[in-house]
């Protein structure tokens, strides 16, 4: 049986680094690919680009396509779940699973995209520092987290993207369309996991979600934040060698 590569999608506004300590907790077990998204890290967006999460989406498949990988699990925290969504739906021939990490199905509501919107405004008349600020107090499980090295990934995360990339994303993430019916009928396994103390994304959402959906892996990592994948790797691959090993399984059964 031909192993199929796990995908990583970072969040907003962090880059891939975000994932070095899930990866290393994960082993060689699973092959990994960790890009950074057009606008963050050294990856630069085409000029003539619209902001959208199916830009990054064909970002996604255009990554596989460089590795020779037909198909693979894709998973993201946060904006990065919205991007896998994004890729399940426009690539539904290359979806082995699907991992929503401190993520939901959901649109933003209308308040939603009116802050995102006042947040362009922000960091386009004062930095990229604004973003950082911003988020500080609600990203992790307490205002100040206990690892201090934790606030760095949103400072320098921040200062990567920079004012075009910040606000190319906060744009995208306010178009984004609802796919809460996508999730509900998609025939793979789907990882969903949250942190007890995420203050971004309720619990109950990701909770609402899995209760719908065909073959949900729902995880409740306890203490944790939005930025689980900092906050809890190892818990965090954990529940992704689940997902993967879930495909595996999957496919075994179809082949035999």
């Amino acid at each position: 049986m031909k192993e199929f590569p796990l995908v990583l999608i970072h969040g907003y506004p962090f880059d891939h680094t975000l994932w070095y300590s899930t990866i290393a907790s994960l082993g060689a077990h699973s092959k990994v690919l960790a890009p950074d998204l057009p606008g963050f890290g050294r990856t630069r967006i085409q000029p003539e680009a619209i902001p959208s999460m199916e830009y990054y989406a064909d970002f996604i498949a255009a990554v596989l396509d460089e590795n020779r990988q037909s198909e693979a699990v894709v998973a993201g925290m946060s904006m990065g779940g919205y991007v896998a969504l994004a890729f399940a739906e426009k690539y539904p021939n290359r979806l082995v699973g699907l991992g929503l990490i401190s993520s939901q199905a959901a649109a933003d509501s209308p308040e939603a995209r009116e802050g995102r919107k006042e947040s362009i405004g922000k960091i386009v008349s004062s930095g990229p520092k604004v973003a950082a600020a911003a988020l500080m107090p609600k990203v992790f499980a307490t205002p100040e987290p206990k690892n201090p090295e934790l606030k760095s990934y949103v400072e320098s995360g921040a200062e990567g993207e920079g004012v075009d990339g910040l606000c190319w994303a906060l744009e995208a993430m306010a178009k984004r369309p609802d796919r809460t019916a996508l999730v509900q009928e998609l025939k793979v396994p789907v990882l969903l996991l949250h942190g007890t103390e995420d203050k971004i994304v309720p619990a109950n959402k990701m909770r609402d979600l899995a209760e719908d959906c065909p073959k949900p892996i729902f995880v409740s990592v306890a203490g944790a934040g939005h930025a689980t994948p900092l906050e809890a790797p190892d818990q965090v691959a954990t529940a992704l060698a689940r997902l993967m090993n879930a495909c595996r399984q999957e496919r075994s059964a179809t082949q035999t």
